[in-house]
């Protein structure tokens, strides 16, 4: 008899430790599962026009900027979005614009280039207010300004969207100053990243 109770308590005790395991390690609690609301930081972000936004949603980013009103919309290629018809540079130009931009499936990756190597290509990856792009950048030079075609690509809502165009950096050392100060200042602060941000996050995707 005694065999047979001390039998008996080991069955419950390992029955009442499976349920707590499981209960524990496998999510399946009995707590009621809460929606409370996402408490962001009240840190802000000043935008191009000196105007400012702050974070929201699910993931804490920080709001879309305000679109200047004169930026153009361009359904090229069955994809809208919205992009500045100029760049406010001095400087460096535009070449291949407005860009072009494309949307796809497919998973985003992005294998970077080492820091050590010389070919003209090269890839990177940029992140913006936590948006993560992979740019590729292919260099070229011509009479004494260089050449860069860009292509941006990131992920959003299941799709690849891939920005692509061309800008054309002058050689600042081939002024005299005070241009080749002010040029030089320019290829320092100019945000292309951020200006790229702003035209991902107007494309439409169907």
């Amino acid at each position: 008899m005694n065999k047979i109770l001390i039998v008996l308590v080991v069955v419950l005790l390992l029955a009442a430790g499976g349920i707590f395991v499981w209960q524990n390690f496998s999510g399946q609690t009995n707590a009621p599962a809460t929606n409370e609301p996402v408490a962001c930081t009240m840190e802000a972000k000043i935008c191009p026009d000196g105007s400012s936004v702050g974070r929201t949603g699910p993931k804490c980013e920080f709001s879309p900027c305000p679109l200047p009103s004169d930026w153009k919309t361009s359904n090229e290629g069955g994809v809208e979005f919205k992009y500045p018809e100029t760049l406010t540079t001095k400087y460096i130009d535009t070449q291949e614009w407005p860009p072009k931009v494309t949307v796809a499936t497919g998973e985003f990756t992005c294998a970077e280039t080492p820091l050590t190597s010389s070919l003209p290509e090269r890839v990177t990856r940029r992140t913006v207010d936590s948006r993560v792009y992979c740019m590729e950048e292919i260099i070229g030079a011509a009479a004494g300004s260089t050449y860069i075609e860009y292509t941006y690509t990131t992920a959003r809502d299941g799709k690849l969207i891939a920005i692509k165009f061309t800008l054309r950096y002058p050689q600042c050392l081939n002024y005299d100053n005070p241009k080749q100060s002010e040029c030089l200042a320019e290829r320092e602060t100019f945000d292309m990243d951020g200006v790229v941000d702003r035209i991902a996050a107007t494309v439409e995707l169907k």
